[in-house]
């Protein structure tokens, strides 16, 4: 579904408060440069827990192991997402077309339906690799290469803990969850 959202949506998909409202405030004006610096507790806690920004400090490449500090990185998926918001309108299947499609993918609407796969397949926003390989081989796409891109776009980290799928046999991927809910 390509649900063209309003700012005033997308406040109410933050939680409609104050709070919501500072976030996407601070996205609308921070989406060219990339980089959030000097952010309040509760608006860094928002941005966070969205993954609409993540710490820039970090143990790793993987989201949970960031640490809080004063600059927050937005990414590329949601600084294509938030440049269509001040223009007047966003959706998450543009924001991806368009990230996808200018990375170079020959067919980067096939990104959209691949990403719905994987948040279909996830528990608790958490994806196994297996999972994506599945989705990726399917659809005729080399899963190493859409795992690498996926991360690169902001729509999936490397997850270091146990989840919550089991005994899981390869790799975990958190999606993002502000892209997960659109």
């Amino acid at each position: 579904m390509n649900r063209n959202l309003s700012v005033e949506k997308v406040i109410k998909i933050l939680g409609g408060d104050e709070i919501a409202k500072k976030a996407v405030e601070l996205l609308l004006e921070n989406y060219e440069l990339g980089s959030i610096k000097e952010v309040d507790w509760e608006v860094a806690l928002t941005l966070d827990y969205y993954r609409l920004a993540v710490p820039m400090k970090a143990y790793s490449l993987s989201w949970n192991q960031r640490f809080f500090g004063s600059e927050f990185e937005i990414p590329y998926v949601v600084r294509f997402f938030f440049r269509d918001l001040k223009r007047g309108g966003a959706s998450k299947e543009k924001a991806i077309t368009d990230y996808f499609e200018k990375i170079g993918e020959k067919r980067p609407e096939n990104f959209v339906t691949i990403f719905d796969e994987i948040v279909k397949r996830s528990k608790n926003l958490i994806v196994c690799a297996e999972d994506v390989v599945d989705v990726c081989l399917r659809l005729n796409y080399e899963p190493g290469a859409v795992i690498a891109e996926m991360k690169g776009a902001g729509l999936i980290s490397p997850f270091m803990g146990c989840g919550k799928l089991g005994r899981a046999r390869a790799p975990l991927y958190e999606i993002n969850r502000f892209f997960s809910i659109l």
